[in-house]
């Protein structure tokens, strides 16, 4: 099957571009710097911080961080050298729909990436503490959902929004909403924060409340499509029109 040609460049450019590697070197260093921390304490580190949670803790903050990381560069906050953004390419020759499911298919790629590098690190905390690696699938089964959505959501507020600083804005408002707002929520409603999302997943399994947020962000996901690909279709009708 032919890879759609905006996801394959923007890949490509992702896993070329020098801000783009840098910016999955400081992720994988903090990520090696909580495994550090989750060694024995005949290796030097402390014992009151290895903790019950400390797989739990990790998971948590490889979810947000590849939620941010999958959506600051998709909406232009890190800019990446080379990767054309919604509003660029509406200019090109490729249909709407090319255009937004590359940029959603480009998410899922990169939060996918994102969770494989981190893998080893999971599965070096989740042996020091003894805990199965089901959990650690689990947790990967919530991220890149997670990530996506709002990497696409990301690519969407580049189209519609001119501003560097109204798309940083909105940006930021939504990952305060979902990881931070949602999380606030009485229940049900706290089970779409993705920190609830890992914790359930983790601890229960895939209950009925995960699948159900976990099928929310595929939807939202999905949405984000049909809203870039309108978006871009009315740019090019406002420029034929000028």
């Amino acid at each position: 099957m032919r890879l759609n040609p905006v996801a394959r460049a923007d890949l490509r450019v992702r896993l070329t571009s020098p801000k783009a590697l840098g910016m999955v070197t400081v992720y994988l260093g903090i990520l090696a710097a909580l495994a550090f921390i989750s060694l024995p304490p005949d290796l030097g580190r402390l014992d009151d911080l290895r903790q019950e949670g400390l797989l739990l803790a990790f998971l948590i903050v490889e979810t947000v961080l590849a939620a941010y990381l999958t959506s600051a560069p998709a909406c232009g906050e890190i800019a990446v050298e080379g990767e054309k953004s919604v509003w660029d390419l509406a200019a090109s020759p490729f249909p709407p729909g090319v255009i937004a499911r590359g940029k959603v298919m480009t998410s899922a790629a990169f939060a996918a990436l994102l969770v494989i590098m981190a893998t080893p690190f999971m599965v070096v905390v989740a042996g020091i503490r003894g805990e199965p690696l089901a959990g650690v699938i689990r947790a990967a089964a919530v991220a890149i959902p997670v990530a996506t959505t709002l990497g696409s959501l990301g690519s969407l507020y580049a189209a519609v929004y001119d501003s560097d600083f109204a798309r940083s804005f909105v940006h930021w408002i939504t990952l305060l909403a979902v990881i931070v707002g949602a999380t606030a929520l009485p229940p049900p409603w706290d089970g779409i924060s993705p920190v609830r999302m890992v914790v359930v997943a983790v601890r229960d399994g895939f209950r009925p409340e995960v699948l159900a947020a976990d099928a929310l962000y595929v939807i939202v996901g999905f949405l984000t499509i049909l809203a870039m690909s309108r978006r871009i279709a009315r740019i090019r009708a406002e420029a034929r029109a000028a």
